[in-house]
This record gives structure tokens, sequence and C-alpha cells, in this order.
């Protein structure tokens, strides 16, 4: 089912997620991918999610001990059934009035994400002044999320998504373009806009992005943020959460800060991001230089790093302290936000100062996501590098 006929079906019925049909791929064009079909044959066969993953985890432990599959999903959508919308509490807000504007700023963590209520993202950018605006929110909070943009198209996702950057293709710079067979979300094709690249989860083939990582550092220029739209949430579960790299680096002790402040980690693709059957790589700094703030982030998370450079010529078991130093690091609570995704919702993150991941607590529910990749259009500050000066070295910091 093609995302237009899902923002039909939602108008028509308020009740949506009990009347569509949730054997079907939620893309029409998965029906007959070999991938698909191929992972489908445990859903045939009765088998739960496995309990290695962290959507059958949870799976399991919401529900009473059973191996079969369709008890599973009836015993937690009972649980869910019967939950409704409703707003309760009071939130915390900074007034803004710009451009004609009465903006709401919602906090999500003290450092890092902010909502950003009272805009429409489809007239109210004409304004170069709210865009401004916007991109220093962003560089400031690292993370800003919008509400109610359910009217916005897929063209209209990409007309927003070139006022802060160049929109790359699905992992960013164009001299990478995978064409592996083995991952689902790119063999999903978007007609018009190829760089857009499609997530989707279902019941039978349960899918989320969950482990900390920044999106495609494997590539020789990352790039400088990423835009998700949220088409189809599940009724619980489902978030994404953001952990501040500014705060990573902060966080690791004197000690490691001397040891890594000049060195260069490895950055490894999965099978899905091969090109031509090849895995992708890349060597970052472990320190990085934010080429617009100028303050410093830790630069390595265990998605895709697994070694320093060879070049360095550590040893394995110092290498492994190292690393699991700086994986102590992620997603500690100080550090994140969580953002709950509705129908409509929009975050836009900073590649460069945050680590993101799913949270893969959602299953047998639908999620359904589009993501954009936007380039910085200074191509000089596209490269990851690190140039330390009086207030970033570590020789001139205190632990």
């Amino acid at each position: 089912m093609a995302v237009s006929q899902f923002n039909d079906q939602l108008g028509q019925d308020s009740n949506f997620a009990t009347t569509i049909d949730m054997k079907s791929p939620l893309e029409s064009q998965l029906t007959d991918n070999p991938l698909y079909l191929k992972i489908k044959e445990r859903s045939d066969a009765d088998k739960p999610p496995s309990r290695s993953s962290p959507l059958g985890a949870v799976a399991h432990a919401r529900a009473p001990a059973t191996e079969s599959r369709a008890e599973l999903m009836q015993y937690i959508r009972d649980q869910d059934k019967d939950l409704e919308v409703g707003y309760f509490g009071a939130i915390r807000y900074k007034p803004v009035s710009l451009g004609g504007l009465d903006l709401k700023l919602e906090p999500l963590h003290p450092s890092i994400g902010t909502i950003v209520h009272g805009i429409d993202l489809n007239k109210d950018l004409e304004n170069p002044k709210v865009v401004d605006f916007l991109r220093a929110l962003w560089l400031e909070r690292r993370v800003i999320g919008f509400r109610n943009q359910d009217h916005l198209t897929r063209d209209d996702m990409v007309k927003f998504a070139k006022r802060f950057g160049e929109v790359g293709e699905q992992f960013g710079e164009r001299e990478h373009r995978p064409n592996s067979p083995h991952d689902i979300n790119q063999q999903i094709k978007v007609p018009g806009i190829p760089n857009m690249l499609v997530l989707p989860s279902d019941e039978i083939v349960p899918n989320a992005a969950s482990g900390w990582h920044c999106d495609a550092t494997w590539q020789p220029k990352p790039p400088m943020g990423s835009i998700l739209m949220c088409r189809e949430a599940p009724p619980i579960g489902g978030d994404t959460c953001f952990c501040d790299c500014y705060a990573m680096w902060e966080g690791l002790s004197l000690e490691v800060k001397k040891r890594v402040e000049f060195l260069r980690a490895v950055h490894v693709g999965s099978v899905g991001h091969q090109m031509d059957g090849k895995t992708p790589s890349a060597v970052h700094p472990v320190a990085r230089t934010h080429p617009e703030t100028g303050r410093t982030t830790l630069y390595v998370q265990q998605g895709f790093v697994k070694k320093f450079a060879d070049e360095h010529d550590i040893p394995t078991e110092e290498q492994r302290k190292l690393l699991h130093s700086m994986k102590m690091q992620e997603g500690r609570p100080e550090y994140t936000c969580r953002f709950q995704w509705e129908p409509g919702s929009i975050a836009m993150w900073d590649n460069r100062a945050v680590l993101h991941t799913a949270s893969g607590d959602f299953w047998p529910h639908r999620r359904l996501m589009e993501r954009l990749t936007i380039l910085d259009y200074e191509r000089e500050r596209r490269v990851p590098y690190y140039a330390p000066n009086q207030h970033s070295s570590v020789a001139n910091s205190q632990n």
C-alpha cells in the first residue's frame, strides 16, 4: 500500500490500525521482493522475532512465554487496543515571536532536542529570517522536531531540506550509491525522488535501526544532517533517541582524552551499504571539530567503528579498553533525549553532533518513515577533521 493510500485511509477512518490489512507489506513494491519473501518465511512458519533482536526481546518481555508468533502478536495487540490519544499535565516551552509567527520552543532535554510548535514548514519558511532562526536553533540544540506536518508531500520534504543544505543520495554523497540486494529499504523506489530512503516495518518483517550510530560515517564525507518524516506510527513505542556527542567527549576521562585526541578510527559499513559487492569504509578523527560551532565532539560510535587506524599501531587489548571507554558514553541518560513519533512529525538532526537510534520496542505494530540526507553547501566542510584551539585542546582542559 502506498503512502498516499495510507493518508486517504487515515482520513476516512480514525480507527486506522484496525482497518488495514496487517498481513500485506507496508510498501507494495516489497510484495515480490526476494529478500522480503525470505524473511517472511519466519512469519509463515509462525515463529516470533528472534529474542536476540531488540524488537523480539521486548515482545517476549511483554507477553507470557510462547513460541507462537500469532499468539504473541494477539497478546500484545490486546494490551494496546484500548489506547486513546490524550494530553495531560504541563510542558515547559519558550515563547518566541518571529516574522509574524508565535512559536513555542519545547526543550526535550537540558542540552539537546527542541520541538518547534506553531510553524507550517510548507509556507512559513518563505521568510529567510525563519530559516536562519531554525538553523541557529538546530546548531545550538543538535536536534529540532516539528508536529502536524502530515500535509507535506514528499516533494515538499525535498523543498524543506534544500533550505538547509544540498539534498544527498540515500546515504549522502553521490559517489557512493549502495546497490546491495540485502537491504529491504533500498528496494523501495520513490518516483521522482530516488534519494529518499523509505523505512518500513510491519508484523512480517520487523525493521528498526536500534543501535547508536551517526548516519553513513563509512563515507569519506558523511552527510551533514538527516531529516526524518513519520507517515505511520505505532500506537506505543518506536521512538527515536538522540545522544549529545559534545557531552560524550566532555564525559571522557582526561587520561582517555589525552590518549585518543589525535587518533583516527576506521568506520565500516554493513552488507546493506555495499556497492557492487564491496563494503565501504572510511577513516575519521576520533575527536572531531564541528565546522560551524568550532566545538569538539566524540566522533566514535560502536555501530560502525571497530578499531583505530592501523597507522597508530595500538595493541589489541589497549584498543579494546579505549573503545569500551567510549562506548560507555553512548546513550547515557544525561546526554540523551527521546522523540516520540506521531504521523506528520518531522525530526532534523545534526549528524556531526549527535548519535541516534530507533527504539526497537514496537513489534508487531507498523511504522513507516521517510528519510532525506542533507549535505553542507560549503563543500570544504564536508570532510571530518580535528583542529584544536585554545578552548578545545585537551592540553588546555581540566577534568
